[in-house]
């Protein structure tokens, strides 16, 4: 290490020494025949490249940031499961329950946001539906849900449109908590709602009360759509407007998607999500590469089949 990082700060070369050895101590007990060449290989790229980086800079080393990564690398190397000469490769286990695995899966994404990043994504909302060419006037004064808020971004952004009250629902109860918190921290409390519950089962008790439902990349991952198009129908006053987001099917990226899916079957969720960290990804990529490797449901619709199944459940005027 670079004579210049023990002359300044607080953090020592003997510091750096130890966390060096602690990493070293920790692979050695989770992979004692040295066979996980992934997470070795991992490792050497991650802590050899970012000191590399750190050192060809213009300015003092980074050590705060240095050190960040080597906690990083101790937190993935801690997740990782035991490998020895005798593991013998399986698929990670099923979960068993699909509203717990996608509650966690989702939270642990948008928990990732601070507050200046999140504002960004709220300003999406609008732009969205300008580019989609649609009319918010249904929204503007009106009883809106997010049906499926997650984060409670469109919730807000709802509100920031011109919505009177907005309900954001989601299955996960971390996301409705941070959610709620979010909005109060934010000025939008006093006109928000955060709810847990299912979108294929939504309260009996808001049937024909909202103008307007928002549903952004959500029934595709439940394992029944058309019951989830039901629900948003039933809650939906006569005349109401829904903004409807699915995946769409072909291409290149989906056959890419099938393939990551594929070889990280025996990956686990954990491990992954601590590996993207430890490699700097931006918040909004891990939720990208996440949302697509590992939601248990993915279905992909044709237009003509989504608009057929929307018709069939009473919907008129489409437009997409």
């Amino acid at each position: 290490m670079d004579e210049t990082v023990l002359t300044t700060g607080q953090l020592t070369y003997d510091d750096f020494a130890h966390g060096l050895t602690a990493l070293r101590d920790d692979l050695d007990r989770h992979d004692p025949d040295g066979v996980n060449f992934a997470l070795r290989t991992a490792l050497a790229h991650f802590l050899f490249l970012g000191h590399d980086d750190l050192r060809c800079r213009e300015e003092p080393f980074d050590r705060p940031t240095f050190a960040r990564r080597l906690d990083d690398a101790r937190a993935v190397v801690a997740r990782a499961p035991v490998a020895t000469t005798a593991t013998t490769p399986a698929e990670a286990p099923i979960p068993s329950s699909y509203e717990t695995y996608v509650a966690d899966l989702y939270s642990r994404c948008w928990a990732k946001y601070d507050d200046a990043a999140f504002a960004d994504t709220v300003q999406l909302f609008e732009e969205r539906f300008h580019l989609n060419g649609v009319d918010l006037d249904g929204l503007r004064g009106g009883n809106c849900l997010d049906a499926g808020c997650g984060s409670g971004r469109y919730t807000m952004a709802m509100i920031s449109t011109g919505a009177e009250h907005a309900i954001g629902l989601d299955i996960s109860e971390r996301a409705v908590r941070e959610a709620r918190d979010r909005a109060t921290r934010m000025g939008y409390g006093d006109r928000t709602e955060f709810v847990q519950g299912s979108v294929t089962d939504l309260p009996a008790a808001w049937t024909n009360r909202f103008d307007f439902v928002c549903s952004n990349g959500v029934i595709h991952h439940t394992p029944d759509p058309e019951k989830a198009i039901a629900e948003i129908l039933r809650v939906l006053k006569p005349g109401g407007m829904m903004f409807l987001m699915v995946y769409g099917t072909g291409g290149l990226f989906w056959g890419l998607v099938d393939f990551i899916r594929a070889i990280l079957a025996p990956v686990p969720l954990d491990f992954a999500d601590a590996w993207l960290a430890m490699a700097g990804t931006p918040v909004g990529k891990v939720f990208f590469c996440l949302d697509h490797w590992y939601t248990p449901y993915q279905e992909r619709v044709t237009r003509t089949d989504l608009e057929r199944r929307l018709r069939a459940r009473g919907f008129t005027k489409l437009q997409s």
